[in-house]
């Protein structure tokens, strides 16, 4: 049977749809004839033959009928009900997982059927098909998916209902965090912080928060993703979120903000670079005595050394040469310091044209 099945996909795949049919249909072993037919299903599915593809399901799903083994029985309606939700036949593949004896394998058609579902757009049938998986453990994973696409889509009522729903706490920590994130990603900063608030987990609280406060400071609400930012448990979050809050303060010339983030930074390493970025964008704005001073405080020497060739560029396109080569001289770093020099020689020649063609 396995060479009869193979050469039926291949005389569907290659169009020969009558043949395969026809073929399928003389195979007497009633496992082997459904799932020949349910191939050929798929195949038609592919090409967008709908109802040709509904007939072949439909003598493959009377083809299960007869056979005995209650295991093959199951195994192969499964596999109908999911290559039906792949054909997006929503309807009759959860009809047809329902009837699914076996427990098991019930549940996994049911956890196919209604991922697939979700992934489709068709959120409230996919939370009916979780629903039916009795096993709370099973639906926990579903739901999560179902709550995570519906968020991804902005259905944040629906969402928060599934995620509700899920009863293995990780999960559940897992999908208010996704919500919570696709809220603030959509500005929807209040719903996200109350979503935040209902996760148990620490690790997943934490995360919510951090990119809440991201999400804040992308928008210019500095002072309100500082307040977030305090609020995070985890140090590792908490860093990085301060870190980004400082580039995006001083990015907006916000530079005493910046500063005041980057101070409450323990970490060093984190410390450093907002400093870097803050040093960076004061030379940008032209204020390079404050620039200079803050680059000096900047304890990792590779942070310090990129921040000071930041500076020294600076310098170096608004004509300042000479203090720009005294800058590039105290870098540490020897790549930075000659790439830092090269930078200035090249700006140095390009004004020197500059003059030479007004002359």
């Amino acid at each position: 049977m396995r060479r009869e099945l193979s050469d039926i996909i291949a005389m569907a795949e290659a169009g020969q749809f009558d043949l395969a049919l026809q073929v399928a249909q003389e195979i007497e072993d009633a496992r082997s004839r459904s799932l020949a037919l349910m191939k050929i299903a798929e195949a038609w599915a592919k090409v967008g033959q709908k109802e040709r593809a509904n007939q072949a399901f439909l003598l493959a799903l009377q083809a299960a009928q007869k056979i005995e083994d209650a295991s093959d029985h199951s195994e192969v309606l499964k596999g109908i009900a999911e290559a039906w939700a792949k054909a997006e036949q929503f309807d009759l593949a959860f009809q047809i997982a329902q009837k699914i004896e076996d427990a098991s394998r019930r549940f996994e058609a049911l956890m196919k059927v209604a991922k697939v579902m979700a992934e489709a757009g068709q959120f409230d049938p996919a939370l009916q098909a979780a629903r039916e998986i009795e096993d709370a453990w099973v639906r926990s994973p579903v739901l999560r998916e179902i709550a995570e696409a519906t968020a991804k889509a902005g259905q944040f009522d629906l969402a928060l209902q599934a995620a509700q729903e899920i009863k293995d706490a990780s999960d559940r920590s897992w999908a208010l965090k996704k919500i919570a994130v696709a809220m603030a990603e959509a500005g929807q900063f209040d719903l996200a912080l109350q979503a935040a608030q209902k996760i148990e987990a620490a690790w997943a609280r934490s995360e919510a928060l951090k990119e809440i406060a991201e999400a804040m400071a992308e928008a210019g609400q500095f002072d309100r993703a500082f307040q977030v930012a305090q609020k995070i448990e985890r140090a590792w979050d908490l860093y990085w979120v301060l870190r980004e809050i400082a580039e995006a303060t001083a990015k907006a010339g916000q530079f005493d903000r910046a500063l005041q983030a980057a101070q409450k930074i323990e970490a060093a390493w984190a410390r450093s670079e907002a400093l870097k970025e803050i040093a960076e964008a004061m030379a940008e704005a032209g204020q390079f005595d404050r620039a200079l001073q803050i680059a000096q405080k900047i304890e990792n020497e590779s942070d310090r050394s990129r921040a000071l060739r930041g500076i020294a560029e600076a310098m170096a396109k608004v004509g300042q040469f000479d203090r720009a080569v005294k800058v590039a001289e105290m870098i540490d770093d020897p790549i930075e310091r000659l790439q830092a020099l090269a930078a200035i020689i090249a700006a140095k020649q390009k004004a020197g044209k500059g003059e030479a063609g007004k002359e």
